[in-house]
């Protein structure tokens, strides 16, 4: 009994530490939720570039809040770029625009094509709501082959390699300034959308007596 005791107490150890690093999550219902998550920082002194991918794509930009738990250090954010772009075949036309590149027609043969336009909208340029919803269709792409124009893509793209302007997460860049260096875990928190709960009730009561079963559910909503 007691090796099975040590056991128990070894996996719960190890079960909370692996916890212990993953984001925390407040849900309400009301269709958004508060996220805290651990972000390891190796800064020196001067100006740093920190970039952070494991984050939400409906997050609030201007309710980003980055410290230091233990209060040792002060994170100065002088520059903060929330980039929820992640690379799609018009994002990626789009950087090509001006550029030949090879499209692969339905018998697997290629054709170049000069990109004019991709069609590609950033959602930026658009008035959406706070979680990012509401985005408009894309524009039609210009494609110019043999010297004529056409509208739509001739073919699949196949393009050269990735440009250094694309990720393929939602990315959070900071500028940060410290007057030390440090080794430390900031804490980063943040309001998201797309997050929402519901809690469900079943009673079940006998034909006689005045003891009832009730089952609860609760049902998480993730629209990330």
């Amino acid at each position: 009994m007691r090796a099975r005791l040590v056991c128990i107490f070894v996996f719960c150890c190890s079960l909370f530490a692996q916890q212990a690093s993953q984001p925390s999550l407040t849900i309400y219902n009301q269709d958004f939720a508060v996220v805290r998550q651990d972000v390891p920082l190796d800064l020196k002194s001067g100006v740093n570039q920190v970039n952070v991918n494991d984050i939400s794509m409906h997050l609030e930009p201007d309710s980003v809040i980055l410290r230091d738990p233990s209060g040792r250090h002060v994170i100065n954010v002088l520059e903060q770029n929330y980039r929820n772009d992640p690379v799609s075949q018009f994002s990626l036309l789009s950087l090509y625009e001006g550029r030949t590149i090879d499209f692969e027609m339905p018998d697997h043969s290629l054709v170049k094509g000069k990109v004019i336009r991709s069609g590609f909208v950033r959602p930026d340029y658009f008035n959406v709501n706070a979680y990012n919803q509401g985005y408009p269709a894309q524009e039609e792409p210009i494609i110019e082959i043999g010297g004529q124009l056409r509208f739509g893509l001739p073919g699949t793209p196949i393009f050269p390699d990735l440009t250094g302007e694309t990720i393929l997460k939602p990315r959070l860049e900071w500028a940060i300034a410290s007057d030390k260096a440090g080794k430390f875990p900031a804490e980063l928190s943040y309001v998201t959308g797309g997050m929402s709960w519901k809690a469900d009730y079943n009673i079940v009561a006998p034909e006689k007596g005045d003891l009832v079963h009730i089952v609860g559910w609760v049902t998480r909503f993730n629209r990330e």
